[in-house]
């Protein structure tokens, strides 16, 4: 820390033109005393009964600790308590980038949501699947209701799944349901662009149509406008912990930017050139930067 020590006298009258002028006839206390101000006052003054004098203004201090609060809560509002303008409009323009990129992102991630959902809708049937289950006769298979409803079909169709393959199908309209009925081979036969010619017992876990790898295309489309939805929350999260500990230190800087600690000392002295005597005040001003 470096602290320049500045030297200064002046001379000045206090004369009847002024409302704040002290009179050599006013019998004023003001020889030989010193008035020091630091950074946190507002104001240095020199008062007399009702009236005074001020000599300067000085900013006060701010807390660090407060511009801490105020960005970790919205980012930039320390640097603006800090009066760091131009940090605090980049702290909350990309906050603002951050939430507008979330909400485009889960928009998107819905849309696609929506659309992948009724294709599996119009074209996957449990009705073709347990069909195709009792055609290939897996075991237990021949217990299976055709005419039952689709919620009591699918739990008879579970007991089949057991006994055969490694997953079951999960509730209708679930976020696995979706998900399985495109990724295992096992529920292949239930789609309405498979070829239960071509789809046996034997040889389902080789046949794909194409459409259900579009399907399973769009459905990964919307799982990464989510993951990117994700992915701004933690930009959020960053951009708070980053523009709190900028506006502790912003504060800090502001604060230490300059530092003042000044003394002015009147004495009541001959002037020759005005051939009488005067309060001439003499000062001194430190400033820590």
């Amino acid at each position: 820390m470096k602290t320049l020590i500045l030297f200064f006298s002046f001379a000045f009258i206090f004369t009847i033109n002024s409302n704040q002028s002290f009179s050599q006839n006013e019998k004023l206390d003001l020889n030989n005393s010193v008035i020091s101000s630091e950074i946190n006052s507002t104001e240095l003054t020199i008062s007399k009964n009702n009236e005074s004098i001020k000599l300067f203004s000085a900013k006060k201090e701010k807390s660090p600790v407060l511009g801490a609060v105020l960005s970790g809560l919205v980012p930039g509002a320390g640097e603006f308590y800090a009066e760091s303008y131009i940090k605090a409009a980049a702290f909350f323009a990309v906050e603002v980038g951050l939430w507008t990129f979330k909400f485009m992102n889960d928009k998107k991630g819905d849309d696609k949501t929506t659309e992948y959902q009724k294709i599996a809708d119009q074209n996957w049937d449990i009705y073709k699947y347990a069909g195709w289950l009792q055609r290939e006769n897996f075991s237990g298979a021949s217990n299976l209701d055709l005419t039952a409803d689709k919620e009591t079909l699918r739990r008879q169709v579970n007991v089949v799944e057991q006994q055969n393959f490694s997953h079951s199908l999960p509730n209708f309209g679930a976020q696995q349901y979706y998900e399985v009925i495109g990724k295992y081979q096992s529920f292949i036969a239930g789609w309405s662009w498979s070829d239960l010619n071509v789809v046996t017992r034997n040889n389902y876990f080789n046949y794909r149509p194409e459409q259900v790898d579009n399907y399973m295309i769009v459905r990964q489309d919307a799982n990464d406008y989510y993951d990117k939805a994700s992915l701004s929350i933690t930009g959020v999260i960053l951009n708070h912990l980053l523009s709190a500990a900028d506006a502790a230190w912003s504060v800090s800087m502001f604060n230490n930017e300059i530092r003042m600690k000044s003394s002015i000392e009147t004495k009541n002295l001959y002037s020759i050139k005005n051939g009488k005597r005067m309060l001439i005040p003499f000062g001194n001003l430190s400033v820590t930067f």
